[in-house]
């Protein structure tokens, strides 16, 4: 018996990620503004990617969003693996300063390319909360003054920042009532606390300063945090 030496045929990825620098993009006034995420798998284990799209600053978002797309036939059109809509999510910030790449539109939901991740990455911070994960975007997301923001603690200095919410979990969750998340939050980490303040000084989480790499996680509910001053990120201009 011979074994054959014919290499399976390559697959025709249809989507090429990267920044694009025409495509920069700055958003004002986006707290408790809804956007929708849609993240197109290529490969499996540790070599799958996850390239991430958003619709922030390229279309508006409606409740009815999410559901235009059809994952499945997606991930046939485009060649990939998987297709995953990141549906609900409320921005906590105020302005977004974004370099984006290509502009898609996903079954008339028009997008642009944000980011990657390792896709097992991915998967592990849907099923488990306060697991820190990376992601490579061009993103610079800014707090204001005399405005709030909603904090994970760990102990020896690391900090997390609310940078979006979902009412998937907690349909009762909105912009006001953030504060009393903390109470709501039953599995946090050992020395961990979450802590609502109202900023004196202007905040930016610009991963420009970090090589371009975020750290992020999530909590219980669904919230979504990225880190200041964990391991050796910097891209936060001070610790909150």
């Amino acid at each position: 018996m011979s074994l054959s030496t014919q290499r399976p045929a390559a697959r025709e990825m249809k989507l090429r990620p990267g920044p694009n620098p025409t495509n920069r993009i700055h958003m004002r006034n986006q707290r408790d503004e809804p956007f929708c995420g849609c993240a197109v798998i290529i490969g499996s284990g540790r070599n799958g990617r996850a390239r991430m799209h958003a619709t922030t600053g390229i279309s508006a978002v409606t409740p009815e969003t999410p559901g235009m797309i059809d994952t499945e036939k997606l991930a046939s059109e485009l060649g990939a693996d998987l297709c995953a809509v990141n549906k609900g999510r409320i921005w906590t910030l105020d302005e977004i300063e974004l370099l984006g790449g290509y502009i898609v539109d996903f079954h008339g939901v028009r997008m642009t390319w944000v980011g990657e991740m390792v896709a097992e990455d991915l998967f592990q911070q849907f099923q488990n909360p306060y697991l820190p994960s990376l992601i490579q975007r061009y993103t610079n997301w800014i707090y204001h003054v005399g405005k709030p923001v909603h904090l994970l603690r760990e102990p020896g200095g690391p900090v997390w920042v609310m940078q979006e919410y979902t009412k998937a979990v907690d349909p009762s969750l909105t912009i006001d009532n953030l504060h009393e998340v903390g109470s709501k939050l039953k599995n946090l980490p050992a020395g961990w606390t979450f802590e609502t303040k109202v900023l004196m000084e202007e905040l930016s989480l610009d991963t420009m300063r970090s090589d371009g790499w975020a750290s992020i996680l999530r909590d219980e509910l669904g919230c979504t945090y990225q880190a200041c001053g964990y391991g050796g990120d910097t891209s936060a201009n001070y610790i909150p």
